[in-house]
């Protein structure tokens, strides 16, 4: 029997040691009563709020009652299913709320950035387009002004070769009529009569 109870005393003070110095919170109710022993038979002597910090000393296993020391300084016993180890919802509710408005924020600035990302990038494209169309425009004029150019060279060298066609022709008609000049004078001289030398009888 007496080992039983050495057993059972030496269990309860390694729960003891493994709950000491940790630290829990007080769970979402409005606040939890602080009772001077390890059960709700003993009186209460405070209350702790919602969120409140404590620090854990003792557990009893028989009443599930935890030992606490609060801020404060103040000790006394609580029951355990009303701490937890994390904040509670309601302590960090406004925490929660600050990080989701500056999410949003963030996002808001995101989707205003990228809007006039995307407006840029339209009016660039925009622009591009107006530039394309101006040089398809001027391409055209150019094509058409090089056509009209095109076509003059080619009149103009018909026109050359023609003058030229038109000079070996007055060359042809010109040295024609000078050999049928020469011809005619060639016979003609034949037949012009000659002046006799008057004789000098002195």
């Amino acid at each position: 029997m007496k080992i039983i109870k050495f057993a059972i005393t030496l269990l309860s003070l390694t729960l003891s040691l493994n709950v000491s110095a940790a630290t829990r919170y007080v769970s979402d109710d409005v606040f939890i009563y602080l009772h001077s022993g390890p059960s709700l038979d003993y009186r209460i002597i405070g209350t702790i709020k919602v969120g409140a910090s404590v620090t854990t000393l003792k557990y009893d296993d028989s009443t599930k009652f935890m030992q606490v020391k609060t801020q404060a300084g103040k000790t006394g016993w609580v029951n355990n299913k009303e701490l937890q180890k994390s904040l509670p919802a309601k302590t960090m509710l406004p925490a929660v709320q600050k990080e989701l408005k500056q999410a949003q924020a963030k996002l808001s600035s995101i989707a205003a950035e990228n809007d006039k990302t995307l407006a840029d990038k339209i009016q660039s494209i925009s622009d591009k387009e107006g530039l394309i169309t101006a040089l398809e425009s001027e391409k055209i004029v150019l094509q058409k002004t090089i056509d009209e150019l095109k076509a003059r060279n080619l009149e103009l060298d018909l026109l050359q070769d023609t003058k030229d066609e038109r000079v070996k022709m007055e060359w042809l008609l010109n040295g024609g009529g000078v050999l049928l000049f020469g011809l005619l004078l060639g016979l003609l001289i034949p037949f012009i009569p000659r002046r006799k030398k008057r004789q000098n009888n002195w």
